[in-house]
């Protein structure tokens, strides 16, 4: 019985690791019989042993991202401006790193949780960590930009050189 004890303590170890909150609590509503011949005891340790495999085996990869925000770009005079949908993530949850000509905005929508007697039931709103990447225009001072969250969007201004606009030409295709 100890070796079952056991086995149940890592299983509920995994689930915390996996999913990242306790495992439930079965009762004996949950149960089910075993088939005649199959022993229930190794038949869990077998099962054990290969829960632990796979997690093991999905420990390095990398973890998609669970949604991707809505996003619109805009160009006005001396500014490149970004905005992202990000309702529902706080400020601490965002990320906003410049690599290159490369902006990357990093974040985390937190999953519904039980409040107070509401539990989620049935959930549309994505949850989980996204990453958006941009590429900053030639003459951006991307040093000098301002990131700031209202009404759950995310708007980067990013300072850039005014370019002057140039009458159109079009090349002919052969």
């Amino acid at each position: 019985m100890q070796e079952l004890d056991q086995a149940l303590k890592e299983v509920r170890g995994l689930h915390k690791k996996v999913l990242g909150r306790a495992a439930p609590e079965l009762g004996p509503e949950s149960y089910f019989p075993f088939p005649a011949g199959v022993d229930p005891v190794k038949h869990a340790l077998r099962e054990l042993e290969s829960l632990k495999q796979l997690v093991e085996a999905t420990a390095f990869a990398p973890r998609p991202d669970a949604w991707t925000p809505l996003a619109d770009t805009y160009v006005a005079k001396g500014e490149f401006i970004v905005r992202l949908e990000v309702p529902g993530v706080s400020r601490e949850d965002l990320t906003v790193v410049v690599v290159g000509r490369e902006c990357i905005v990093r974040g985390e929508r937190k999953s519904p949780q039980q409040v107070g007697d509401m539990r989620p039931v049935a959930i549309e709103r994505p949850w989980g960590t996204f990453e958006r990447r941009f590429v900053i225009p030639t003459g951006a001072r991307a040093e000098e930009m301002k990131a700031r969250v209202t009404d759950g969007v995310l708007e980067l201004r990013i300072p850039t050189e005014v370019v002057e606009h140039r009458k159109e030409h079009r090349v002919n295709v052969t």
